[in-house]
């Protein structure tokens, strides 16, 4: 009928959407075939430039035409600084060129704010270049993090330049503090916050921080996480708050029976670090692991007489040794890093820190008394009872991780582990000088801390397998 506009059909629409994609794919391919034919012949030139950004502005994920990109580039810049031009056209050409590489990435990242290739080829450009304006590109951070505040691409970054760019942690934290009042929600934007505090706040152990920042810290996360108990990205923050840092490298102990040396050590380390000296000369010993290079535990077979004086430490800690003199006895020498009811895996909390530990415990409780089932606020409630007292919360500790593995079954598997791991170590902080018994985990064989067991006589383990 006249004056009525008419409309297509479904079956005509699907016809020219057909029509279209069969002429961008006829196109593509064409295209394609042409760049990497012309790369074959080894041709670099403007015009392999010219196709590839035609292609990368539909489609940025293409990594072979950015690396095409990135040789017709090294081309074209070593002709230039071969020329004979002065100095200073030859920076400013160079420049130039690369300048138009991050307006086409930024066009690509107008098409897809995530595509891997646009940031790294944007990264590539940046590093060739003599004098890269790096206020731009923090700006530009701004505009893309306020389209999707939660794209780690751009997080990540942004880390990078910002520390090309020299700019201040604190202005960085400030940044993220910024973004969280935003949106608490924003994973991103709390794992920077983890990795700037040590670097402005820096505590006795390397990556830790001081403890009143992270009694702020915990009063701030506090805030976010109880405003949605669901959202994970603030209990996250919560959990490595309250991590336990990371101990030091140290000898446990070490043990001369049989003419056999042990030597147990907190961390895996190579051979090479040990260091035993004999009547105060350096013995060199054929040392023996499980693994090739790195292990906890180091034996060696020795010949010393009774009344040998022998010192072991291990390099870079020469003032934490363990010495002594041989007898034909079992001897064993316990070193600062042995743990005990005194000096557990999970140590006391100082008295400044305390108060904040059962504040927060409270707050959980309350939350859970309206949201039982509330798997992130009861796992943090399980970490705030270990930081608490591991030996006086153990029972609690244990039956939570047990409502967990109900509660959150995809996980429960992580729950059980990290309750025989949280019971190896109460047996171990526990045990007398010569009797480990690990009977009470129900296991065969031992998961965790495997380097302390030659250190005692007898090694209880489950009876009902």
């Amino acid at each position: 009928m006249h004056g009525r506009v008419k409309v297509k059909t479904t079956e005509q629409q699907e016809r020219e959407k057909k029509i279209e994609r069969d002429g961008k794919l006829k196109a593509y391919r064409k295209a394609m075939s042409a760049l990497l034919s012309r790369r074959a012949e080894g041709i670099k030139d403007d015009t392999q430039l010219m196709v590839s950004a035609q292609v990368l502005q539909s489609n940025p994920d293409i990594s072979t035409l950015w690396n095409i990109r990135k040789e017709v580039l090294l081309h074209l810049v070593d002709l230039g600084s071969n020329s004979t031009e002065e100095a200073d056209e030859k920076v400013f050409e160079k420049d130039a060129v690369l300048l138009k590489e991050l307006d086409l990435t930024q066009q690509c990242l107008m098409t897809n704010p995530k595509s891997y290739g646009a940031w790294h080829h944007r990264t590539w450009s940046l590093e060739q270049m003599d004098n890269p304006d790096w206020n731009r590109e923090l700006a530009l951070c701004q505009r893309y993090l306020k389209l999707d505040e939660r794209n780690f691409h751009c997080w990540d970054y942004r880390k990078w330049v910002a520390h090309r760019a020299a700019a201040s942690p604190q202005s960085e934290l400030d940044f993220t503090m910024e973004k969280i009042e935003e949106n608490f929600s924003n994973y991103s934007a709390w794992h920077y916050r983890s990795k700037l505090l040590p670097l402005i706040f820096p505590g006795s152990v390397q990556d830790s921080i001081q403890e009143e920042t992270i009694h702020s810290e915990l009063d701030l996360v506090q805030n976010a996480a109880f405003t949605d108990p669901e959202d994970s990205s603030a209990w996250f923050y919560h959990t490595w708050l309250l991590g336990r840092q990371a101990e030091k490298s140290g000898i446990i102990y070490s043990l001369l029976e049989n003419g056999t040396l042990t030597i147990s050590c907190t961390e895996p380390i190579e051979s090479a670090k040990l260091n035993v000296q004999v009547n105060e000369s350096t013995e060199n010993l054929s040392w023996e692991g499980e693994e090739e290079r790195f292990n906890k535990l180091w034996t060696t077979k020795v010949s010393w007489k009774e009344g040998t004086k022998v010192k072991i430490f291990l390099s870079g800690s020469e003032d934490q040794y363990l010495q002594f003199s041989v007898d034909l006895d079992r001897q064993l020498l316990l070193g600062e890093k042995w743990k005990s009811t005194n000096q557990r895996f999970t140590n006391l909390p100082s008295q400044k820190t305390k108060p904040v530990l059962e504040q927060a415990l409270d707050n959980c409780n309350q939350l859970l008394e309206l949201e039982p089932d509330s798997k992130w606020t009861l796992f943090t409630k399980v970490l705030i009872l270990l930081a608490l007292d591991s030996h006086a919360n153990h029972q609690e500790i244990i039956t939570s991780l047990r409502n967990l593995t109900e509660i959150d079954k995809p996980r429960k598997n992580f729950f059980a582990d990290l309750e025989c791991r949280l019971r190896t170590e109460h047996c171990i902080e526990t045990a007398d000088s010569s009797t480990l018994d690990l009977s009470e985990l129900n296991e065969t064989r031992i998961q965790y801390h495997k380097q302390y067991l030659p250190a005692f006589k007898l090694v209880k383990l489950s009876s009902d397998k």
